[in-house]
């Protein structure tokens, strides 16, 4: 009876590259996303609290202002969370379709 090892070895290259492809692509989108919009935050709120210091804005806008980089924020957390989700069914689905293509004739 051949091990689970045994399939894996069967179909290791391509599954390893199906694997190593995606997951960087997830890993290097969802760091590059969220490093920019991290650090445009930041900006955007140094520049707010400034005009507010200076009198440019007052307390209200400023609140406005940091209620709709809260919405924007969260719209892309969901955004990210939806990439995520297509990224992880594209690899499992991926390695479904190469088992049933290359694997199954060796279980079989």
């Amino acid at each position: 009876m051949a091990t689970l090892s045994d399939l894996i070895e069967t179909t290791g290259d391509e599954a390893k590259e199906i694997i190593k492809t995606n997951l960087l692509e997830l890993i290097q989108g969802a760091k590059s996303e969220s490093e920019a919009v991290a650090k445009e935050t930041g900006e955007k709120i140094e520049k707010w609290l400034l005009l507010k210091a200076e009198g440019e804005i007052d307390s209200d806008e400023l609140e406005a202002l940091l209620n709709a980089r809260r919405r924007t924020i969260r719209q892309f957390l969901n955004t990210q969370e939806i990439a995520a989700r297509a990224r992880l069914e594209k690899v499992t689905i991926g390695l479904i379709d190469l088992i049933l293509n290359k694997a199954l004739d060796t279980i079989l």
